[in-house]
């Protein structure tokens, strides 16, 4: 029984990601998830009170399996440099499936939607699960002299910032696959774009 309630939750989760994704929020209905999961509003009900209740239950598992992905690769490349462990956790990042980053991007459009303490939760959620990460990976380079001392907070949201907006479409077309939007990324972030000296 435990098992076949597991099934039903993921399926209602895995019909409302595909709906959020290619729509609004306020576009989508209850009606079209339980269509596409093949399962009754009952059931639905039973498991989600309400459209923002099940919205949110998608947001927070797309956000622990990024935030796992961002610790993992964190805990594996601990001892190297701070650029080598940024491209490498930005690549793994990258690597995700394509739904899970549809969904980081959605969380920023959304996030306006939801009253308080849903959004104050929900933002503190993602800052957990990405910016955070960064942050202490960017503290280490300070502390080991790989980076200019700022403020590390700061910095490691401009670094997401850039990120968010290369996973629009224009981005990726123009940067390629994970690696070497990885790369390009990281580059940019540590060199500029100023021109090396003597190159016009």
């Amino acid at each position: 029984m435990q098992d076949r309630s597991v099934a039903t939750i993921n399926n209602i989760l895995d019909a409302a990601r595909g709906l959020f994704i290619d729509k609004q929020y306020a576009d989508v209905s209850l009606r079209e998830i339980t269509e596409i999961a093949g399962v009754t509003k009952g059931a639905l009900y039973h498991h989600f009170a309400t459209k923002e209740e099940l919205y949110l239950e998608m947001i927070y598992r797309c956000l622990a399996e990024v935030k796992e992905t961002a610790r993992n690769s964190l805990e594996q490349s601990r001892g190297e440099s701070c650029r080598n462990r940024l491209y490498l956790s930005l690549a793994s990042f990258l690597q995700l499936p394509p739904e899970t980053l549809a969904i980081m991007r959605s969380i920023r459009r959304n996030i306006n939607i939801f009253a308080e303490p849903a959004r104050t939760q929900l933002v503190r959620a993602y800052q957990a699960a990405l910016p955070e990460q960064i942050e202490m990976l960017l503290a280490d380079g300070m502390a080991a002299g790989e980076i200019i001392p700022m403020d590390a907070r700061l910095l490691s949201w401009q670094h997401v910032a850039v990120v968010e907006v290369s996973l629009h479409e224009y981005g990726r077309q123009q940067l390629g696959g994970p690696e070497e939007m990885a790369d390009s990324i990281v580059s940019l972030f540590f060199n500029g774009i100023q021109a090396p000296q003597g190159i016009t």
